[in-house]
């Protein structure tokens, strides 16, 4: 499945032009990059889509609005865990002003460093911070969401998709940078086809 999906000419062409609009985030300024952090901590326990519409309807207020005031936007959406997430968003900010430069200084030597990094801040775990990572251009990340799991459960190998610990993660990660190495792709664009296959539809 995934060989047929990978060598269709026009997914490939769309898979790719999404890619470069992650690069294109990479020469971004602060804001975006904060964005994009924000969306990330906003999809940890919930689904893209819905992460998504509560970082719009949030807007400016991720930059300088309190815990009650996001948190009142995100029950208004029926977001889930609004409080905690309005917690983490704000508390966040203390990254604000230097995250880029510190996350690209260490991502643009060693991702996995830079992975690290971002586990520090609160909300962030290794799905949400290969996320960021492939969000703002860097692709030797795997981002091991439901999807993929299932991807796995299907195709590979039997998974424990209920819990996943940092070990876990990084074991299902190797296998994932194997089989894109044998399509001679970077681990992060070979989630795009897989979520693809999954869901129809190329996100994130």
């Amino acid at each position: 499945m995934l060989r047929k999906v990978v060598k269709d000419a026009r997914l490939r062409a769309k898979v790719l032009e999404r890619a470069e609009e992650f690069k294109l985030n990479n020469s971004a300024g602060e804001s975006t990059w904060y964005r994009e952090l924000v969306l990330c901590i906003l999809t940890s326990n919930s689904t893209f889509i819905s992460a998504f519409s509560a970082l719009q309807s949030l807007n400016n207020l991720i930059f300088a609005g309190t815990v009650d005031e996001i948190s009142a936007v995100l029950k208004k959406e029926g977001y889930r865990f609004p409080n905690l997430k309005a917690k983490y968003i704000v508390k966040s900010r203390s990254y604000l002003g230097h995250l880029k430069r510190d996350v690209k200084e260490l991502a643009d030597k060693d991702q996995i460093e830079a992975r690290e990094y971002l586990l520090e801040i609160d909300g962030i775990g290794m799905k949400e911070a290969s996320h960021f990572l492939r969000n703002v251009g860097y692709f030797d990340v795997a981002i091991i969401d439901r999807h993929i799991l299932k991807f796995f459960f299907d195709y590979i190998a039997e998974v424990d998709r209920k819990s996943l610990s940092k070990n876990q993660y990084l074991y299902y990660e190797n296998i994932l940078k194997s089989v894109a190495y044998n399509f001679n792709i970077q681990v992060g664009i070979m989630d795009l086809y897989i979520w693809f296959i999954k869901t129809g539809k190329i996100a994130k």
